[in-house]
């Protein structure tokens, strides 16, 4: 996509939501028009409900690497946005974000940030959007995507690190608790509600010291899975 179609993607979203300027409450209202909901967090010492949901969502990797980042599926439309960020990173920030929704990038998946194409999409559709009128360039704003772009690049790699590292020591779907012998499979009745879980090595799995549960049966699930 050249200079001119991602100049009147930018004119095109501006118009649909009626901005005549381009800051973080302006993009929080446009979110809120597109049924998003923004949600303030740290990934350290998160309030008990947004921690809860973070958890439930599988998100506490992301939420602990990034500043800013959208979730979607068939019930929810969130977009994670890093409390500490001063007005001026919100709002480049939320621009990017909604570089991947007005892409559609969120129909590829319920968590965009491990892709470097729509990551750069995102960045030149944010960069558009907020040229100012003049049509002149920010020098600080460039800063600053240089600088959300980067972490971002760290975040995807920092992820993609731990999948492997986590895919060479642990099991798939394959837990324990602390005073178990049995191993279980991760939406096991038994041990959904316990705090005392951890995921089962793969040397664990294969040193005979640990049995399959009875109740959810993950040996049966391992051999229909292969």
């Amino acid at each position: 996509m050249n200079n001119v179609e991602w100049k009147r993607k930018a004119s095109n979203f501006r118009k649909k939501y009626r901005l005549r300027t381009i800051n973080s409450e302006t993009l929080c209202n446009a979110l809120k028009e597109q049924g998003y909901t923004v949600i303030e967090f740290n990934g350290i010492t998160d309030k008990p409900a947004v921690a809860e949901l973070i958890d439930a969502l599988q998100l506490r990797n992301l939420a602990s690497q990034s500043r800013c980042f959208t979730y979607q599926d068939e019930n929810s439309r969130l977009v994670f946005l890093h409390e500490d960020l001063n007005d001026e990173e919100r709002t480049i920030t939320l621009a990017h974000e909604e570089g991947h929704i007005w892409n559609r990038h969120m129909n590829q998946g319920n968590v965009i940030g491990t892709d470097v194409i729509q990551e750069f999409e995102a960045n030149e559709f944010a960069h558009y959007l907020l040229l100012n009128r003049s049509g002149s360039h920010n020098r600080k704003f460039y800063v600053c995507v240089f600088t959300l772009l980067l972490l971002a690049l760290c975040a995807v790699m920092a992820i993609t690190i731990k999948h492997y590292h986590d895919k060479a020591i642990y099991t798939e779907n394959l837990y324990r608790v602390s005073d178990g012998k049995k191993y279980h499979l991760g939406d096991c009745n038994y041990i959904k509600d316990r705090k005392d879980v951890t995921r089962l090595t793969i040397d664990e799995y294969e040193s005979g010291e640990y049995e399959p549960c009875s109740v959810c049966k993950p040996d049966e699930y391992i051999r229909n899975s292969n």
